[in-house]
């Protein structure tokens, strides 16, 4: 059989230079085309934009130079009187009908006094005018009559008009110049979208009210849809609010006949019926207004037409800001020159098409057995092992390759089945891993069973006493103990290095699986022994009864791993998975997050309450206490993050940035003579702290950073976590009061110490728990557990501080029992560093 070498086989590189020579020619045109529009489309834009922008300024300055003049020749010739409207009535009324008639803008022209007196003269469709009154000849009433002059016949009448409060006259009023209002609704029956131009009158250098040249805003609309009709571009005009002032399309920019109201609301450009403006209002929406001085030029898509689009500010002397928006489409600024080019490209990606086909025709006659020895790799990549290879053809190249992934695919096959055994099977314990637990069980028919989880309590702690070749022993003894409690119709794993999962084929009810999770404590109640030393281990189980919903075992485990976390909150040390327990494993989840960021940006802070010598008032010391105060929520109570930190190891950490920022600030408020020499700080040491063993290292540093003298911090350990007599927290105990710090007993009385095992621990501060100060009753005050500790630590010599205290009773009977300290609410709450009440140097019992 004659062979040939892949490269004589496969030519094409006409294929290549043929794609290269076509995407070329049409890159060129494509570039050279949208540099043509872009040059087009901003002088068009710019040219409709300077055309409404002088039709603009003529349409506006008009009525604005008339209400200067009208507000001039009132206060000149001092026409106002007060109560007397008679002379400006007829002046304003002979100015309309001469001088200012022509401007069809001019809808309105009206004069308000501070006396709250109002006068206007609004022109009709038929280029007559109504007269507005409303002074001593109407009875402080608007009446609006049928002509120009006071008649028996109204349009209508308002009570209760109040001009001084109307947006035409609110800002001359407040302002004392000439300037535009904003846009309103008339207070007329026909209630019209206007603008007035504004002018204060001045008589006698006293300001007595205001000309308002109300204008017929929607009047502008005839002129923009005569320039639409000529230009085909679409045009609006917009405020700072990007509400519609006017635009170039039939319908109105007011939404009339609301539930809430019967006036007239302006609608938001992106409420406008027209979609070019509503397009054009999406794009701008998130842009900051107002903006002076600059232009906003974008291209639109809509209904596969692309729009050229420009947004001007337009302003004027007297204070107004408005914005003016046009939009072309592409065939109407360019005519038929966008299809004619959509055309040629089409034509060229035609050829180029069948020029690529034609070429892909012939590689592929020549490549199929590399098509297919791709295909069988693919195969095995995905575990296919029986996948069909290619022949071997008349390609020398791919014979070599066919024979070499042969010899591969024997080769992966064993490696494969090796590292299946390693995922599958937990190699400590030969269980079944978690991934093994899945695959063997969600091969079964169905998955109606039920589920325990099996947590080992403080399983860090021991890891670390007996170090981890013990460890690993524990867990085989471990093992076997569970091992024998079930049968073999039980799927048992280790899905983790502290955690054991037993998957029941059969259907228990929830006594008999609490009667099996009884039963795992009672196997754990005997002692593990440990070479010469005998270990008692707690276990908390996690319940997932029968639930016919879970469909495969990663379900399962979630809601066992959910379940377990409870657990290990309950005194049973069980509980059975509920589904609202889901939302408080997310919330949980969710504050470990955000405990991890805090962390990371250094969000905890130390609060500190005084602590008090009861015999003197003297502010003898401090307890820094963590507060968590996060950016986005603000302060967080301890209650809600602390027991989180503790269960998932984040206290430790935590705890070190209190004892650093309280040495500081000691060392900070011993300097500033905030605080004495003696003064004593006293900072929470977790159980993780005290039982590592670089935690007197990282103590040392502290100290040094600082420059804290070691004489003025106390280190309190809560009590109930002393009392396992842990080698290293005892060590660590000693080698504080070694380097000069005072160690407190926090919380006591709630845990389990004896007296004999109290004089065996270094330390020289008792803080009696808030609880049992709470408790105290002047009636039986020698009997209560205040007095018993008090008593029992006589012969001690150690300082003793009552937590808790908020009334002047409890100090009391505090001094009655000889307790020397104490600290509570009724001093001060907890304060940060900067807040420190200068007030208790000395507190009067």
């Amino acid at each position: 059989m004659t062979q040939i070498t892949l490269r004589t086989a496969v030519v094409v590189p006409f294929i290549l230079i043929f794609m290269i020579t076509m995407g070329s020619i049409i890159t060129v045109q494509k570039f050279s085309y949208e540099e043509m529009v872009e040059v087009v489309s901003d002088k068009h834009l710019t040219s409709l934009t300077t055309n409404v922008v002088q039709k603009l300024n003529y349409y506006l300055e008009e009525p604005f130079q008339a209400a200067l003049s009208i507000s001039h020749s009132i206060g000149q010739n001092n026409l106002y009187q007060k109560d007397n409207l008679e002379v400006i009535e007829k002046y304003i009324l002979s100015s309309f009908e001469s001088l200012y008639q022509p401007m069809s803008q001019l809808g309105v022209i009206s004069f308000g006094s501070e006396a709250k007196e109002y006068l206007g003269f609004r022109k009709e469709a038929n280029n007559d005018y109504s007269l507005m009154l409303q002074d001593n000849r109407t009875d402080g009433k608007l009446v609006i009559y049928q002509g120009n002059a006071i008649t028996p016949q109204a349009r209508a009448i308002i009570d209760n008009y109040d001009p001084t409060v109307r947006p035409w006259y609110t800002p001359v009023a407040t302002h004392g110049k000439a300037t535009w209002s904003s846009i309103y609704t008339d207070a007329d029956e026909r209630q019209t979208i206007t603008i007035s131009a504004l002018a204060p009158v001045i008589q006698d250098e006293q300001f007595v009210g205001v000309i308002a040249n109300d204008i017929k805003i929607h009047t502008f609309n005839a002129f923009l849809k005569e320039l639409k009709q000529r230009t085909k571009a679409t045009i609006y005009i917009f405020d700072n609010e990007q509400q519609l002032v006017t635009h170039s399309s039939d319908k109105s920019v007011v939404s009339w006949g609301t539930p809430i109201t019967d006036k007239g609301e302006r609608l938001l450009a992106i409420e406008s019926n027209n979609p070019i403006i509503y397009a054009m209002a999406q794009f701008i929406r998130p842009l900051a207004f107002p903006v002076q001085s600059r232009l906003y030029k974008f291209d639109l898509v809509l209904e596969g037409e692309r729009y050229f689009s420009l947004v001007t500010p337009y302003t004027d002397h007297h204070g107004l800001e408005w914005y003016i928006g046009v939009s072309i489409s592409e065939p109407d600024l360019l005519g038929a020159l966008p299809n004619n080019q959509r055309l040629s490209w089409s034509i060229g990606i035609f050829v180029s098409a069948i020029g690529i086909a034609l070429g892909l025709l012939a590689f592929n006659r020549i490549t199929q057995p590399i098509t297919e020895t791709a295909q069988s790799a693919r195969a095995l990549a995905y575990g296919d092992w029986e996948t069909n290879m290619p022949k071997p053809g008349r390609i020398y190249e791919i014979s070599v390759l066919v024979n070499a992934f042969n010899d591969m695919t024997n080769n992966l096959k064993a490696s494969f089945q090796t590292l299946r055994n390693q995922l599958l099977y937990d190699s400590l314990t030969n269980l079944y891993s978690r991934e093994g637990l899945i695959d063997c069980c969600d091969k079964l028919p169905a998955l109606n069973g039920s589920l325990l989880l099996i947590g080992i309590n403080q399983f860090r702690n021991i890891n670390d006493s007996i170090g981890h070749n013990r460890a690993d022993l524990l867990l085989k003894d471990i093992t076997h103990r569970v091992k024998q409690l079930f049968n073999n119709d039980a799927y048992i794993a280790r899905i983790g290095g502290d955690e054991f999962a037993v998957y029941l084929t059969e259907g228990h009810d929830n006594n008999e699986l609490k009667l099996l999770a009884n039963r795992v404590h009672q196997v754990f109640a005997s002692p593990f022994v440990m070479e010469k030393n005998s270990l008692v281990i707690n276990a908390a189980i996690g319940v997932v009864p029968n639930n016919s919903e879970l469909l495969s075992m990663e379900k399962w485990l979630r809601n066992g791993s959910i379940a377990l976390s409870n657990a290990k909150h309950e005194l049973s040390n069980i509980s059975f998975y509920l589904p609202e327990m889901a939302d408080i494993s997310k919330n949980r989840t969710a504050m470990m997050a955000k405990l991890q960021t805090a962390i990371e940006n250094n969000e905890f802070v130390a609060f500190y309450q005084p602590i008090i010598d009861l015999n003197t008032g003297d502010v003898i010391g401090a307890e820094a206490l963590a507060r968590w105060i996060s950016p986005q929520e603000g302060l967080i109570s301890p209650l809600d993050f602390i027991p989180i930190a503790e269960e998932y190891g984040f206290i430790a950490e935590i705890g070190e940035q209190i004892l650093r920022q309280a040495c500081r600030d000691t060392m900070l408020g011993t300097q500033q003579g905030k605080w004495g020499e003696t003064f004593h700080m006293h900072v929470n040491i977790s159980a993780h702290q005290l039982s590592h063993q670089d935690f007197i290292n990282t103590l040392t540093d502290i100290i040094s950073e600082s420059g804290i003298q070691t004489h003025n911090l106390t280190l309190e350990i809560t009590e109930s976590r002393i009392v396992s007599g842990d080698k290293i927290v005892l060590d660590n105990m000693q080698a504080i009061q070694d380097l000069g710090c005072h160690i407190a007993i926090d919380d006591f009385g709630t845990g389990y110490s004896s007296l004999a095992y109290l004089h065996e621990l270094p330390f020289d501060c008792i803080k009696i728990d808030r609880t049992f100060v709470e408790q105290m009753k002047a009636n039986n005050l020698d009997s209560s557990i205040v007095s018993a500790i008090i008593n029992m630590t006589k012969g001690m010599k150690v300082d003793i501080v009552a937590e808790g205290i908020e009334t002047i009773e409890q100090v009391q009977m505090l001094n009655s029992l000889h307790c020397p300290q104490g600290q509570g609410f009724l001093y001060s709450r907890p304060v940060p560093f900067e807040e420190w009440p200068t007030h208790l140097v000395n507190i009067e019992q």
